[in-house]
């Protein structure tokens, strides 16, 4: 009735991909400015991670509720009837909801991965696997949605990767430790 697990889907994978870029655009900067600490681009990471999940989820509700508002008055339209307080208007309500937590949560879980270098490995080997876990993590993300699109998973992967790539390229050239 409201395609909740498209939706979901489409959430999930937008904030998984964007936990992961923003916390090793934030790892590449932190090492950029030679003030790199694991400390530092642990603490920094955890609270992106929470500011992004709360402000990923704020903005999806608030997107998604006026979304489900538009599509409930169109049935009401098509039926000549008012749904309120009927299955119709709660199966849209929950689809708010059920969005919502779905794009808060995905990029915490995302922007952590790249974060568990800096709890085990020193500095410069904890940079290295970060970004070995982050763009692998953006592969299998690829493959998921390779899968369900029943595309070429290997392409798909590859594309998420390219994705990485070009972020970190850009954060990298734009640097402000460059000028």
């Amino acid at each position: 009735m409201t395609d909740i697990s498209s939706i979901s889907r489409r959430y999930f994978v937008i904030g998984f991909f964007d936990g992961v870029l923003t916390v090793l655009g934030m790892i590449m900067g932190a090492h950029l400015s030679g003030e790199a600490s694991p400390s530092l681009i642990v603490t920094a990471g955890v609270a992106t991670a929470l500011a992004l999940g709360i402000s990923s989820g704020w903005g999806a509700f608030e997107a998604e509720r006026i979304e489900q508002l538009i599509v409930k008055r169109r049935k009401e339209k098509a039926l000549l009837k008012n749904v309120k307080g009927c299955a119709i208007e709660k199966a849209h309500e929950f689809a708010t909801v059920v969005s919502s937590i779905v794009h808060g949560f995905a990029p915490i879980p995302a922007a952590i991965i790249p974060l568990l270098p800096y709890l085990f490995l020193p500095l410069n080997q904890a940079f290295y696997v970060s970004l070995a876990l982050g763009l692998s993590s953006l592969f299998v993300v690829g493959m998921f949605l390779g899968r369900i699109s029943k595309t070429n998973l290997i392409v798909a992967g590859l594309r998420m990767i390219v994705a990485g790539l070009v972020t970190l390229a850009v954060v990298t050239t734009l640097s402000p430790s460059h000028f």
